[in-house]
């Protein structure tokens, strides 16, 4: 976290972003729907987007700390609307994506923030089946189950944008984040399915694949401390863009190179992990 900024830029971990003009043009008096809101990159990213005129509709489970995000964007003269929700259980997520679209109609961006992570490596895990179905419940199983009611207004209105916000290890999954990986993939692999589909009916989607971001999420594991990472308003600002400027894909250029080399050599690149395993975090 104490590398240069330019160095951190250079490798895909500064977050450079658009002004708060270009941002209120995209977003004033629009709905935008945040997952994960209540700290961390969805918290900085809902109260940047409160502070600029959209209309905010905030999820996570921690109804509390979500009334706190709600109060810092009505004090910068924004509106926001809390949705507590657990988004393992898959009923409570559609649930509350039909609450939003009865409060407020459909909304015109949804970002798909929300996220769980456990670092742990296989042995650490064979008796724990639970960890793999909690973590395919808040990154995948969930955002499905909140995102299909809201691309079926999103699609019927022939307008919309979605977010997703992934990880690197989607290009370049490394040992120790097997499951998390997955569970990141597997939603980023329905997303590219369904992204033509959403096309043709006017909704853009966007992938985010973030590097190391310094987090509470990430500050378990203590060794990426001092990594170079990006910081929680980097990834806001990051995100900003995405919504700004709608490209399909926004990811550090060596997670792209990582992914196209692991894929053409498979057996190489799990070589490589096999030698680097003993130094990884």
């Amino acid at each position: 976290m104490g590398w240069p900024r330019g160095a951190r830029a250079l490798l895909g971990m500064a977050g450079y972003g658009p002004g708060p003009d270009a941002v209120r043009r995209a977003v004033a008096g629009r709905l935008v729907v945040v997952t994960g809101a209540s700290r961390g990159i969805g918290e900085r990213l809902a109260i940047r987007l409160g502070s600029v005129g959209a209309r905010v509709a905030l999820l996570a489970r921690d109804a509390e700390a979500l009334e706190v995000v709600a109060a810092r964007i009505s004090a910068r003269g924004g509106l926001a609307t809390t949705f507590p929700v657990d988004l393992r259980d898959v009923a409570a997520a559609r649930a509350a994506a039909e609450a939003i679209l009865a409060a407020h109609g459909t909304p015109d961006v949804v970002v798909s923030n929300a996220g769980h992570s456990i670092r742990r490596r296989l042995p650490e895990y064979v008796d724990r089946f639970h960890d793999v179905r909690r973590l395919m419940g808040v990154n995948a199983l969930g955002p499905i189950a909140l995102a299909l009611p809201l691309l079926r207004e999103m699609t019927a209105a022939g307008s919309g944008h979605l977010v997703s916000v992934a990880s690197a290890g989607v290009d370049v999954p490394s040992p120790g984040f097997s499951a998390y990986s997955a569970s990141k993939a597997a939603f980023e692999a329905w997303l590219r399915a369904v992204a033509p589909e959403l096309a043709a009916h006017g909704v853009a989607v966007t992938s985010v694949h973030l590097p190391l971001v310094h987090t509470a999420m990430s500050a378990p594991t203590r060794a990426y401390a001092h990594a170079p990472g990006m910081t929680a308003d980097e990834a806001a600002s990051l995100l900003c863009r995405a919504i700004t400027e709608r490209p399909r894909l926004i990811s550090p250029w060596w997670a792209r190179l990582g992914g196209v080399l692991s894929a053409a050599a498979p057996r190489l690149a799990d070589r490589a992990f096999q030698v680097a395993e003993p130094w990884l975090p």
